[in-house]
């Protein structure tokens, strides 16, 4: 027989164990996560092109849109099969609650550095605007919403600190599920 602090601490070990067994089996159900955020119409696959005014290219996009912080946000992981490559890309958008602004992180496969946009989401659509401000480059993003299958996303640039912008690339997307 063990003495009874080696028994308690057996017993104890045990219990985590089958704790953490019990939660690393868990398996999220995405479609159980109540939809929340302004932005909850995206979730889902999304399939369409990006198409870049400046070079002509016409490439295959595929978008997949998951809920993060129990609806609070999404994140999105992107594929774009360009004439360069296959080009990756992942973003997280969460509103925050003390400022109200809707918070863009992203991050893809050929700068691999961070930007931070920040602006405004509704059911609709939204705009944001880089945080970073390097000279007189500005960056804007714009989703909308033409119909609830539907969704383009416009990049646009600006060398003049916004008093004019120009299309980097527009992606037109239809909702796959």
């Amino acid at each position: 027989m063990l003495p009874r602090r080696l028994q308690n601490i057996v017993v104890s070990f045990a219990l985590l164990s089958c704790a953490v067994c019990a939660c690393a089996s868990r398996h999220v159900n995405v479609a159980a996560v109540p939809p929340a955020g302004a932005l909850a119409w995206l979730f889902g696959e999304w399939r369409g092109f990006r198409f870049e005014p400046s070079s002509g290219e016409r490439a295959p996009v595929v978008a997949r849109i998951t809920p993060i912080l129990a609806g609070a946000g999404e994140q999105e992981t992107i594929d774009i099969q360009t004439s360069n490559g296959l080009y990756h890309g992942l973003y997280t958008e969460v509103t925050e609650p003390k400022s109200g602004k809707s918070v863009i992180i992203y991050v893809n496969s050929n700068r691999r550095s961070f930007a931070r946009l920040e602006g405004n989401a509704t059911s609709n659509g939204g705009e944001w605007l880089n945080v970073v401000i390097e000279g007189a480059h500005r960056s804007k993003l714009v989703y909308e919403r033409p119909t609830p299958r539907t969704w383009r996303r416009t990049q646009y640039v600006s060398e003049d600190s916004g008093q004019s912008w120009s299309i980097l690339w527009v992606d037109d997307l239809k909702r796959q599920d």
